[in-house]
């Protein structure tokens, strides 16, 4: 007896053929994700507000995608905090999103938390190592950070929230106390210096039990700003604080990376904000998108548009935006190992 349209074996058949249609489409699209090096990431972002202004991310995941990769985010940030106060003892909302599964945790303190010596004693140090013992299978990843536009131009670091400085101040944390001493002023008073301070805070995290990575986006900072030395003196201060000697050349160099007319921070009137504006921010998105992927993000999406021209933000030509990724490469590809990258940018 012949088979009519709509009798089993029809149906089995039609069915068996859709099902090879689909598998040989899934194929497809797996060796075409393999060609490409597409990948997808779940990051959690931990700090305050140089994280959350202008999105960091967001503008992550727009860098990302345009670069064929994806990304997941979530962020526990509180505005003027330090990671110590955010750490799972100390604040729920981190506690509960450290119980799902992330591969890369990003930790960014207080903005010169790490270039007082005893903070970094009693706050970043023990902090790091808390998020590492709960990191499960993530890597963790210190966020470098910049210095201020003129460094810190007050005697004394401040401390924006008190409620996230449950140990003491920075001001009071500094010795010889900054309020009787130009030490501190030293370190920290200006913008070369207080980079250096930080790249040494953050990066000295790199280390076993601590942090896996660093993101040097305040090292491509210093490349677009066009920095061309460490003062020796401010140099010296801040490596007698370390017992070891700090593994890289900076400032770095790197060709074409560099315009001293671009603007990363906000401008408010004729004031200069240490937070990034929609440049700035996108600058430590490509770091990011080097560092967590392992790509070069030359070639990504312009930025999200997340800035107000009262803030003096501006739309990038495609020359900045250019120079603004050939920066975050360099600076990556330069800090290398001592940023815990194992390979050459692809």
């Amino acid at each position: 007896m012949g088979h009519f349209p709509g009798s089993s074996t029809s149906i089995d058949k039609m069915f068996s053929l859709r099902i090879t249609g689909l598998i040989a489409a899934l194929v497809v699209v797996l060796q075409v994700s393999a060609i490409n090096g597409a990948a997808s990431k779940r990051v959690l972002f931990v700090g305050n507000s140089f994280t959350f202004v202008n999105d960091l991310p967001h503008q992550l995941i727009n860098v990302a995608k345009s670069l064929g990769d994806d990304v997941e985010v979530a962020n526990s940030t509180i505005g003027g905090c330090t990671i110590y106060a955010q750490t799972a003892p100390n604040d729920p909302r981190t506690a509960e999103l450290l119980q799902e599964t992330w591969d890369y945790i990003v930790l960014q303190d207080y903005s010169a938390l790490p270039t007082v010596q005893a903070a970094r004693e009693k706050y970043l140090e023990p902090a790091v190592k808390d998020f590492a013992g709960r990191a499960k299978t993530a890597k963790i990843v210190m966020y470098l950070t910049w210095g201020y536009h003129d460094g810190n131009t007050a005697p004394c670091p401040t401390s924006d929230n008190a409620k996230c400085f449950p140990l003491g101040s920075l001001a009071n944390l500094t010795d010889p106390p900054c309020a009787t001493s130009n030490h501190y002023d030293q370190i920290a008073g200006n913008f070369p210096c207080m980079g250096y301070a930080l790249a040494r805070g953050y990066i000295g995290e790199v280390t076993p039990g601590h942090a896996d990575m660093a993101a040097p986006c305040g090292l491509a900072w210093q490349v677009v700003r066009g920095l061309s030395t460490i003062p020796s003196d401010c140099k010296a201060i801040i490596d007698k604080q370390y017992g070891s000697e700090f593994p890289l050349d900076l400032p770095f160099q790197v060709d074409g990376g560099a315009d001293t007319s671009l603007m990363l921070y906000r401008v408010f009137g004729k004031s200069i904000d240490k937070h990034p504006n929609v440049a700035g921010q996108y600058l430590n998105s490509l770091v990011f998108y080097a560092t967590l992927f392992g790509k070069s993000p030359i070639g990504a999406a312009p930025p999200l548009n997340t800035g107000s021209p009262s803030a003096g933000d501006r739309p990038l030509t495609t020359t900045e935006i250019h120079t603004l990724q050939v920066a975050a490469h360099g600076a990556v590809t330069q800090c290398g190992a001592a940023c815990g990258l194992t390979h050459p940018l692809k």
